[in-house]
């Protein structure tokens, strides 16, 4: 989570700096905009990504366990669909897909309807760069 929070306050900074440049107005609204739609997205790739796991796992259960109190659960990393040596890779991919789906939705919004300009992928990624470049400078002291 701390890198998705990073992550927002780094697309906040770029859509203030595309607003600004840009003259699109409300530039504080852009900004609350798309992180609202940063972390709603992110909750939604969260659940997709349990909906996924839970589909394919075979060792849960919705039996109680009586005895020691706990779900019926086979922890023990012999089924579903992280278990074998694919399991580490398709785990990593469960990771980012949260922090990577959001930041394309926020690309296209910012592309399609903040700039107005035509779908292009290259397009999506203008003006990260600058951001970098302007964070950069922003730590300069004047001599």
């Amino acid at each position: 989570m701390v890198l998705g929070g990073l992550i927002s306050i780094l697309i906040a900074i770029w859509i203030y700096r595309t607003a600004i440049e840009a003259k699109t107005g409300n530039a504080l609204m852009w900004v609350a905009g798309s992180v609202v739609v940063f972390l709603a997205m992110q909750m939604m790739m969260i659940y997709f990504n349990a909906a996924i796991i839970e589909t394919f796992d075979g060792d849960v259960s919705t039996e109680y366990d009586n005895a020691g109190g706990l779900n019926a659960r086979d922890n023990s990393d012999t089924a579903g669909l992280q278990s074998g040596p694919g399991g580490t890779f398709i785990g990593i991919i469960f990771e980012l897909i949260p922090l990577v789906v959001p930041f394309f939705v926020i690309a296209l919004i910012r592309q399609l309807l903040m700039l107005k300009q035509p779908f292009a992928f290259m397009g999506l990624f203008s003006g990260i760069k600058e951001m970098f470049i302007g964070i950069k400078d922003s730590f300069k002291t004047t001599e």
